[in-house]
């Protein structure tokens, strides 16, 4: 350690207690000395304990299946002839209609899918980035959160101006639920010290947004493609915001000032009141 900071020194083995002796010349003692002292402090600081995350919290599957329910529950409606009207015509996001005052189509697009391929893509990554996120927050909160994230993504892309087109899907949720996790994740793990790991949830994040939510559309004509690259990173960055704020403590106490059934409440009524407006004569 002298010799890298430019002290000439040498070991000689005494024996004895001590055993070694550094040593130097006389002029570069306290130099030598002082090297060693800040060395020493160096060595045995330890950098401080991380925070201790609360436990996993269990039960994130029922969550997910209800999940399925609902984005199955169109289909089976369709298949079974109980809707008078044509739900793709009610709820798709359309952003002429939402700018028009049809504020519910932010959350019925989120059930309807434009085939089986849409729909079971959607449906598997959703449930599994649900049950994850139900780990942070218990099931009934965690999808709170989802919905209000997805729903206000697709309101904002709804009042944003870039032609006449239409889109429908969860997969602006299921990038929510990416974003809530990645958000979340990077802001609770050892904010103190942060190091280059702590980032990799925020990056992992992004990541997986330009691989799986990249793709494109002709604005111009209605969209049928199931991959929108602007939802898919509006609900990215709405979960993303929202887990940051729920990370807080003050967003934490608010969250978990809502009650579980009532928050497990809250989600599928808010759908079905969607769909009541939307598919009222």
């Amino acid at each position: 350690m002298l010799q890298a900071v430019g002290i000439a020194a040498e070991v000689e083995f005494i024996g004895g207690d001590i055993g070694y002796e550094v040593l130097v010349e006389a002029v570069v003692r306290e130099q030598a000395l002082q090297q060693l002292w800040m060395y020493e402090q160096e060595r045995t600081t330890r950098p401080p304990p991380r925070q201790d995350l609360p436990p996993p919290i269990g039960g994130g599957w029922r969550g997910s299946l209800a999940y399925a329910i609902v984005l199955l529950l169109v289909p089976l409606a369709l298949s079974q002839g109980w809707l008078l009207a044509n739900p793709y015509d009610a709820g798709v996001m359309d952003p002429q209609r939402i700018r028009a005052g049809e504020w519910w189509r932010a959350l019925t697009a989120l059930t309807l899918h434009w085939d089986a391929t849409h729909l079971l893509g959607n449906l598997s990554a959703g449930a599994l980035l649900g049950i994850s996120a139900s780990q942070f927050w218990g099931s009934a909160r965690a999808w709170l959160l989802i919905l209000i994230a997805g729903a206000t993504a697709n309101l904002i892309e709804g009042w944003l101006d870039l032609g006449h087109y239409v889109s429908a899907g969860a997969s602006t949720a299921v990038f929510a639920t990416l974003g809530l996790i990645a958000a979340h994740a990077w802001r609770t793990r050892n904010a103190g010290t942060r190091t280059l790991r702590d980032w990799a949830p925020l990056v992992a994040g992004v990541a997986l947004l330009g691989m799986f939510g990249a793709g494109g559309q002709d604005p111009e004509a209605p969209l049928t493609d199931p991959v929108n690259v602007l939802s898919h990173a509006l609900g990215f960055t709405m979960g993303g915001l929202l887990g940051l704020a729920v990370a807080t403590p003050r967003g934490a106490r608010w969250l978990q000032a809502i009650p579980s059934p009532l928050a497990a409440l809250m989600t599928p009524l808010a759908l079905a009141i969607a769909w009541a407006l939307a598919l009222r004569p």
